[in-house]
């Protein structure tokens, strides 16, 4: 047993240890990994010991471990600091996924400092006088938060030609409107409150039967530490509705590029386009953010053909890819296995 490497898996709540290591028990095969989990809560730093829980001879057990060789970060979380502790103790470059909780902005900042800046949709801070001159300038922008999730509190907002004054929320029917510009504003600010919130410019996605598709590219490190692209799927969100955070199916996203009503829907090269894409995100990020081991990327493809980064996600949601249909689930283990692959590479180094 002392030569099979410890694998730490660190969650965020209690109720999550025994249903994230059933998982990743399920996957890991004949992987030569010692699998626990436990949370931030679990750790004696003193003693250099973490009360964890394992699978020993079929019974779910809770014991003390030493510290592990590596970590698999599935914490949700915006700061660092645990991760930066953790590496004290087990070496630098031995916690993956330094960063769970991406701040919008950030990321923002970030592509449009790379060559990627092209497929950032233009983004500024909330404030209310820049909400007010952008809708001089544009129909409809895009209001969400810094660090929302599952496409929640993302908001539309129109002013139209007659001064009218709309708000949505999921669908192109308005949630509020008002021709008076101060309650608009007001309105607004209430939904905002105090939380950090991103103006964006409106992407008019390409459709699918008269619905709107995105595409959620997962990309992860495998056994040689290098950038794969384990699975791409593409969401179709319900009919009249501007966003696909209450999705309606889940596909192949190779069924739905050939699918595409765009101009430019050559499958071939979107798909080339977007894996390039995807792999040069997760790159840069990895590079600038912290080590990183996994990342979701949200990616829309507009009316006219072109390509858009929408969103990263430091931790992916990955039963959506379960919710896949036979032939359609082939290489669904890998989603789960190749952090565990990873894992292994870095307790080897």
């Amino acid at each position: 047993m002392k030569n099979i490497p410890l694998i730490g898996i660190m969650v965020s709540q209690g109720k999550d240890l025994k249903p994230i290591l059933q998982t990743y028990e399920r996957y890991k095969g004949r992987l030569p990994v010692r699998l626990f989990t436990f949370t931030p809560q679990d750790i004696h730093w003193k003693k250099r010991t973490i009360q964890g829980l394992c699978l020993e001879n079929k019974m779910w057990i809770k014991r003390r471990f030493r510290f592990p060789d590596a970590v698999y970060n599935r914490c949700y979380q915006k700061k660092t600091q645990m991760v930066q502790r953790l590496e004290t103790y087990l070496g630098s470059r031995k916690c993956f996924n330094r960063v769970t909780r991406i701040d919008k902005w950030r990321l923002y900042q970030e592509l449009i400092d790379s060559d990627l800046h092209q497929y950032a949709p233009e983004t500024s801070v909330y404030h209310p006088d820049q909400l007010r001159e952008l809708l001089q300038e544009e129909k409809r922008l895009i209001l969400k938060p810094c660090f929302g999730s599952q496409g929640k509190k993302v908001y539309m907002v129109e002013k139209t030609e007659h001064h009218l004054f709309k708000i949505y929320e999921d669908t192109f029917t308005p949630l509020y409107t008002s021709y008076n510009e101060n309650e608009f504003f007001q309105e607004i600010g209430q939904l905002v409150a105090k939380k950090r919130f991103l103006i964006q410019q409106m992407i008019y996605f390409a459709r699918v039967d008269d619905k709107v598709v995105d595409f959620r590219i997962l990309v992860q490190k495998e056994a040689t530490g290098c950038w794969k692209i384990t699975k791409g799927i593409s969401r179709i969100a319900p009919y009249h509705f501007y966003i696909t955070n209450r999705a309606e199916s889940i596909h192949e996203m190779d069924e739905v590029l050939e699918a595409l009503s765009c101009p430019s829907s050559d499958y071939e090269s979107l798909y080339q386009n977007i894996s390039l894409i995807s792999i040069k995100i997760a790159q840069l990020l990895d590079e600038r953010i912290g080590l990183l081991g996994e990342i979701g990327i949200d990616l829309a493809i507009d009316r006219d053909g072109d390509l858009w980064i929408i969103e990263v996600n430091g931790k992916p949601q990955k039963p959506i890819y379960l919710k896949l249909q036979g032939k359609q689930r082939a290489g669904i283990d890998s989603v789960y296995k190749f952090p565990l692959e990873y894992a292994y590479f870095l307790s080897q180094t």
